[in-house]
């Protein structure tokens, strides 16, 4: 193979010629004493040998694929030391930000005060018509300008806005887009779920108004006719003083132009003013349109609450109504409750219900004949006119007799609803 190999013509040199024409030396040096079979096989190994190791060394970039351990490194504001192949090494976990730092909280509360800030200019910039057609202080012809050109001004200010908002949330540098549109559908999943929980409270809170609203005809509805809660504002105010309260007494000497009945039947007064509990007169028997009373009752009055009023109601007695208006609440809620049993309510929600319908009809027994309601201003003005009546007399707290006889002229002729008229006086008590 040595003289074939000699007097080959000269080809292109390739890689690693060196090896290989060592190679063909050896063989040629060994393969004289040998036997010329097993000297070809011999040359063949070594051909094949040097050819694999000239293809694996020329395979791609062999330099890239020899370990050289791992170089200096700079990660996260840390220097890393280079570390040579074959370096025995430990792991150690280092904590370091991978992050940057974000702005102060002053700077990022300023941001947002400005991405607000534009977001309410635009809502100001669609109100704006609005606005304009509601106030005086815009003329007419910019006013009629806008009625006619509604649709380009939305248009126009739908560009401007989203032109505003753009330029702003650009600017600031720590507000994006995205975050601005995360931020709103955070809102409203917020919203979302809070929403059963705003409702009930809304819903508890427009009950309460209602109530309060309404209470006046919740409580007639219920049958009461005099103020449930013997207080109120003006009393908490005054610390429950008595001080600004005035004895006054009501005399009343008859009533007459009363509606009629199928027959006579059995009438009494009753009386109400303020935080006083309700008086009634005795019952007049055999009455038909007219009853003669001649009754006086004291009451506690105040001059200066405006919101007192003076009721009379004359109301016809029942043969059984005060055993009707025991038992009626108690009845009520029996009823209901074993009504509730068949309904949603339950038997709790029943009772109370069948409670209050008990009280109002406990309440509303009696059925009312004619009525007479004075304010203040006309309470004040009747004391007045027995003032003027009572000079030279004396009336105190326990006197017993009228000030005055039980005659026509020294009581005032009232208007009863829906017909009939009652002769009444009021005046004050000395020492009271």
């Amino acid at each position: 193979f040595g003289s074939s190999q000699t007097e080959r013509p000269a080809l292109r040199p390739a890689p690693h010629r060196a090896q290989r024409q060592a190679a063909m030396g050896t063989l040629d040096a060994g393969g004289a004493d040998e036997p010329t079979g097993l000297g070809a096989t011999n040359a063949l190994g070594h051909i094949a040998t040097a050819g694999w190791q000239a293809f694996r060394t020329n395979l791609g970039n062999s330099t890239a694929s020899l370990p050289t351990g791992t170089p200096e490194r700079k990660i996260g504001g840390f220097l890393f030391p280079a570390i040579p192949y074959g370096t025995p090494t430990t792991i150690i976990g280092i904590a370091f930000p991978v992050t940057t730092e974000g702005p102060s909280v002053p700077t990022k509360a300023v941001e947002e005060a400005e991405v607000l800030a534009v977001f309410l200019l635009a809502g100001l910039i669609w109100v704006l018509p609005w606005i304009c057609a509601n106030s005086r202080f815009c003329c007419r012809c910019w006013r009629r300008y806008l009625s006619r050109r509604l649709g380009c001004y939305f248009c126009v200010g739908l560009l401007a806005n989203l032109t505003l908002i753009s330029f702003v949330i650009a600017a600031v540098p720590d507000v994006s887009a995205n975050m601005v549109f995360f931020a709103f559908v955070h809102f409203i999943e917020v919203v979302s779920d809070k929403l059963q929980e705003v409702l009930m409270l809304c819903g508890l809170v427009l009950g309460v108004f209602m109530l309060y609203s309404f209470r006046t005809k919740i409580v007639a509805l219920l049958g009461f006719d005099s103020q449930f809660v013997k207080a109120d504002l003006r009393d908490c105010l005054t610390c429950f003083s008595m001080q600004r309260m005035s004895a006054i007494e009501v005399s009343i000497l008859k009533a007459t132009d009363l509606p009629s009945g199928f027959s006579t039947r059995s009438l009494f007064l009753r009386v109400i003013l303020g935080v006083n509990e309700p008086l009634h007169s005795r019952p007049r028997d055999g009455c038909t349109t007219s009853m003669i009373v001649r009754e006086r009752m004291q009451l506690n009055y105040d001059p200066e609450d405006g919101t007192q009023k003076l009721s009379i109601a004359i109301k016809q007695q029942e043969m059984v109504g005060q055993a009707v208006a025991q038992l009626a609440p108690a009845a009520g809620a029996l009823v209901g409750g074993v009504a509730g049993l068949m309904t949603p309510l339950g038997a709790n929600g029943g009772a109370a219900l069948g409670g209050v319908a008990g009280i109002g009809t406990a309440n509303s027994l009696g059925p009312e004949v004619a009525r007479l309601d004075i304010s203040s201003a006309k309470i004040n003005r009747l004391r007045e006119e027995a003032k003027r009546q009572q000079r030279g007399m004396a009336n105190t707290i326990m006197s017993t007799a009228p000030l005055v006889p039980w005659r026509e002229e020294n009581f005032t002729k009232v208007d009863l609803v829906p017909q009939g008229s009652i002769w009444l006086r009021i005046h004050d008590l000395e020492g009271a």
